[in-house]
């Protein structure tokens, strides 16, 4: 065997064996769907939000937020969207890239009611990549302390005469819609854009009362600046245990709107980044010490991962779809 022929062999065993030391570190970083070395999150990642940071959205990531970057060991900037009851959030997010380095966190069924009809929704809900359910919220309808004493006070006035009530948009206002169209009321729907504006608003009467996710007014009613009159539930609301819910007081023929707090990222983002995600979420929900912060800031955890989002998502099309009519 001459040198040429040696040294060729030799080139060759040393190439196979780099090319097999790197396959091997391949294997064992783990490599993406796209071939990438997965070490995932290895720099912030943000959260949108399609709501003002005063509202129930925002006080709901802020509780949870903390628990995540412990769990996944980089910081979670939170970026309020506000404008078109969210869809300019809901939209923004569907031109993201899929790096698994933006997320949202939204009520499930208010993407969806606008999603379903405005022509100027250019997103699709059920092509985002579910990550997880991670709360569950009613709605409270509250008044100033001033105004009704009880819900069949508000319905004996708001069946002889227009009575005026804030609304923000969203699920929220679906429900309101709902009663309005199933209890026969005359009410004039009073636009703002946010919750803490809405409330605001009722509490110093420029407004007669609004329908809100109960986790909302809650330090509002402490204070004793918003009075709640139901919520729109059959059974006692965890938050609200005191307050009287549909069953209570007479009007089951409402329709009921239950909405799920989830967290999806835009189309296409690798699975397991997804799955990344729903484990710290389902880690940080399972905790007693977040379960006691939840408690008190009034959130009812309620954690589901990706495949029962998935079948949240498909019902909720189902019911906002039949519904849509009553959506403005």
């Amino acid at each position: 065997m001459d040198y040429r022929t040696r040294s060729r062999r030799s080139g060759n065993i040393l190439a196979f064996g780099l090319a097999f030391v790197l396959l091997a570190f391949s294997l064992w970083v783990g490599t993406s769907s796209a071939g990438e070395p997965v070490k995932y999150p290895a720099r912030p990642v943000r959260i949108l939000v399609p709501a003002g940071a005063g509202g129930s959205l925002g006080r709901e990531i802020r509780t949870l937020t903390p628990f995540l970057e412990k769990r996944l060991g980089v910081s979670l900037p939170v970026e309020y969207i506000t404008g078109a009851d969210g869809m300019i959030c809901y939209n923004k997010l569907y031109q993201e890239k899929p790096d698994g380095y933006t997320i949202i966190s939204f009520n499930l069924s208010s993407a969806i009611s606008i999603e379903v009809t405005r022509d100027t929704a250019k997103y699709e809900v059920r092509k985002q990549t579910p990550v997880a359910v991670w709360n569950v919220k009613t709605h409270v309808f509250v008044t100033h302390p001033d105004k009704w004493k009880t819900f069949a006070e508000f319905l004996s006035d708001a069946k002889k005469k227009p009575v005026s009530l804030a609304v923000v948009g969203g699920s929220s206002a679906f429900q309101g819609y709902l009663m309005e169209s199933a209890l026969g009321l005359k009410i004039n729907w009073v636009p703002y854009m946010d919750s803490a504006e809405s409330m605001a608003a009722v509490a110093g009467k420029h407004a007669d009362g609004l329908l809100t996710f109960t986790i909302s007014p809650i330090p509002m009613i402490r204070a004793g600046r918003l009075r709640p009159l139901n919520v729109f539930s059959l059974t006692a609301d965890p938050i609200l245990p005191d307050v009287p819910n549909m069953k209570d007081v007479g009007h089951t023929e409402v329709p009921l709107v239950l909405v799920y707090g989830v967290i999806m990222t835009p189309p296409n983002t690798p699975k397991e980044y997804a799955s990344i995600l729903e484990a710290a979420i389902k880690d940080a929900t399972s905790t007693a010490e977040f379960k006691k912060l939840a408690e008190n800031t009034g959130i009812t955890v309620n954690f589901s991962p990706a495949s029962e989002l998935q079948k949240l998502i498909a019902a909720n099309y189902e019911i906002l779809t039949k519904y849509k009519q009553f959506i403005r």
